[in-house]
């Protein structure tokens, strides 16, 4: 029993020796790759959305419950709206994606801030009170305006519209009204007129178009705007398009529409790129009443630097992985590929390297057994007497039947025999000494 764990455990003191080289070399150079190995995207990231009841908190939450199903937690900030969004993500607050309006990236600097795509249209919606009669923008003069709360991209756009116009704070009395108490604003008349940025979808949009006294025009001088502003289109809501019972709008209503942008800060994961656009194309990419299925999102229509991971994702699609594997699975295989290469790199030649040392190591145990038996031949080392001939033929008998050699593997049986062939020849040679 003693002797079949010895050749047990010499056999494998063999394979670790030899192979045990190999795995520590394969070792030492995937913990050397792994240094350059990208960090894993975070579980959660802030959002920064809109006013309450606005579009963008709507859309907030469905990117929160498309991204909760790839196990991302979703914080949605309530803000003023797109320029708030676009001082978060320029700073240090920890802010990670925002939506913002397009036409603001000349108001202020977004250094740190990138696109990652066009999502939908916003229309200007231009809204007149009960008893006011305005037939151009020039007859807003004198007239108390909404346009827009601090802090958001529609109080920025709007005012540069009415600077175009000649209309100004002292001209016009701008109010900071936000967009949830322009109902209010209207039914106690404090408010004239009111400019509104948001998709039809806002809950905002539809209670003004449902409010009695409130009617919504158009804004008559749509193609100029579109000429003058590279960053806003002519668009023309047709009648009843949004509600054909009620018949909302009442008339063809001509107007213009920014792109709403999801915009990040420069430190977001290159992997939660992918995934948002992945999330916009199901949230965005299908027909709607102010663009056609497939057109969004899209790369066009932003004055923000494109995120390079973006651009990626527009010109060649979803990331393999991405498309066949859970988000997870897909990131940890795209963080991971990179440590193929010393695996690789390293096993082609250990390989061809290790069963030659293998065999070196087996072989120069067969050696010191013939080192000794040189020692015990009589023709080598004359025997002293009865006692030393005894001796030897005892320590033939250790080594003939010794655990040295039933450790050896038998791909060698051939030098086994050979050996034990030489074993029996100097044990002739000592019963005749």
């Amino acid at each position: 029993m003693n002797k079949d764990m010895n050749q047990l455990k010499q056999r494998i003191f063999d394979i670790l020796g030899t192979w045990g080289f190999g795995i520590v070399v394969v070792a030492a150079g995937l913990i050397f790759t792994y240094q350059f190995v990208q960090p894993a995207p975070p579980k959660s990231i802030v959002l920064a959305t809109g006013q309450d009841g606005g579009a963008y908190e709507y859309y907030g939450e469905q990117f929160a419950a498309y991204l909760e199903t790839q196990g991302i937690e979703v914080e949605l900030l309530e803000t003023a709206g797109s320029v708030e969004n676009l001082e978060l993500l320029e700073g240090a607050e920890g802010i990670d994606l925002g939506f913002v309006q397009g036409g603001l990236a000349d108001v202020m600097p977004t250094d740190n801030v990138m696109a990652l795509g066009s999502l939908y249209l916003e229309p200007v919606w231009f809204f007149v009170g009960a008893g006011v009669e305005i037939s151009s923008i020039e007859d807003l003069v004198g007239k108390r305006l909404a346009v827009g709360a601090e802090g958001s991209g529609t109080r920025a756009v709007v005012l540069s519209v009415l600077n175009a116009h000649g209309i100004n704070s002292e001209s016009a009395e701008f109010l900071d009204t936000a967009s949830v108490e322009l109902g209010k604003g209207f039914e106690d008349k404090t408010i004239d007129a009111a400019f509104l940025i948001s998709g039809p979808e806002s809950d905002i949009v539809a209670g003004l178009l449902n409010q009695p006294g409130i009617k919504l025009q158009s804004l008559h001088r749509a193609a100029a705007y579109a000429r003058r502003y590279s960053y806003v289109s002519r668009v023309v809501l047709p009648q009843g398009v949004l509600d054909l019972q009620s018949d909302l709008p009442s008339s063809n209503i001509e107007t213009v529409a920014l792109t709403a942008m999801l915009a990040a800060n420069s430190e977001l994961h290159p992997a939660l790129v992918d995934l948002l656009l992945i999330a916009a194309a199901d949230i965005f990419g299908n027909h709607s009443l102010l663009s056609d299925a497939g057109e969004f999102p899209t790369s066009r229509y932003i004055d923000l630097s494109l995120s390079e991971d973006a651009e990626r994702y527009f010109k060649n699609g979803p990331p393999f992985l991405m498309r066949y594997l859970p988000f997870w699975a897909a990131t940890l295989v795209d963080r991971l590929w990179i440590m193929l290469i010393p695996v690789i790199g390293l096993a082609i030649p250990l390989i061809k390297l290790l069963p030659p040392a293998y065999r070196w190591r087996i072989r120069k145990r067969l050696l010191s057994l013939y080192t000794e038996l040189e020692f015990i031949d009589p023709l080598v080392h004359p025997v002293a007497g009865d006692a030393d001939r005894a001796a030897r033929i005892e320590r033939l008998n250790e080594l003939d039947a010794g655990s040295i050699i039933g450790s050896v593997p038998k791909t060698y049986t051939d030098d086994i025999y050979k050996l034990r062939r030489d074993i029996d020849l100097v044990r002739r040679r000592l019963s005749q000494a």
